[in-house]
């Protein structure tokens, strides 16, 4: 994947991934709104389709978050504890499946001297498990380093019952009768939440908030 070097870069990037998403949301409301005979069909749609880009948004933007972060090559010990510790526990999981001797004293060495070279974050350590609940998506943000609003958990009920459960039923194959009045403010509310941990993304990388001390200088 193509590296992102500049913090401009990164908002460009953002903006391109939130950009078609915002689109097809728009248009999936206007179908809600206009239809009549089919405005059923349309709401179960527009929840399957909510349900994606919500999981598909928080999905690539702390992917894009984390592969700037590798750009920017800090050491691992100028890591924050967030990072760090997803750095960590991707060396202890290969720990915990080996059986040889080596495996071990290697760590042993990245515990004494590995930790001044230059870190890589797998963008694989962001995990949605296809069911981006409220406790997911607040773990994302923790492993991301992000604040903890306090509007993640004031809808969390709204994210886990109105939109994942929902979606979940609806990809079952059962049928969910929704209304109109129902939906409108539950596509405003996602797309709220959207907007603020996309803030934060941007906002921790400006003030390099994935590092301990965000005044240490990196080297590319």
């Amino acid at each position: 994947m193509p590296k992102i070097y500049t913090v401009e870069e990164l908002d460009d990037k953002i903006s391109n991934e939130t950009g078609w998403r915002k689109k097809e949301l728009t248009t999936s409301l206007k179908l809600v709104q206009q239809s009549a005979n089919a405005q059923n069909i349309n709401l179960r749609s527009g929840i399957l389709l909510l349900y994606a880009h919500w999981e598909g948004w928080v999905k690539q933007i702390a992917q894009l978050y984390i592969r700037y972060v590798n750009t920017q090559s800090p050491t691992y010990e100028k890591l924050s504890a967030a990072f760090l510790g997803n750095a960590l526990k991707t060396r202890i999981s290969l720990i915990e499946q080996a059986s040889t001797p080596g495996v071990h004293n290697e760590f042993a060495s990245f515990l004494r001297e590995g930790l001044a070279q230059k870190a890589f974050l797998s963008e694989d350590l962001v995990q949605t498990q296809s069911n981006l609940s409220s406790k997911v998506f607040l773990d994302v943000v923790e492993r991301l380093g992000l604040p903890q609003r306090p509007e993640y958990s004031t809808r969390a009920n709204l994210i886990d019952e109105k939109l994942v459960d929902r979606r979940n039923t609806i990809a079952h194959g059962k049928f969910l009768a929704l209304e109109v009045g129902d939906f409108l403010p539950l596509q405003k509310d996602v797309l709220d939440l959207l907007e603020i941990f996309t803030d934060d993304v941007r906002n921790a990388a400006s003030t390099r908030a994935y590092l301990a001390d965000p005044g240490w200088p990196v080297s590319r």
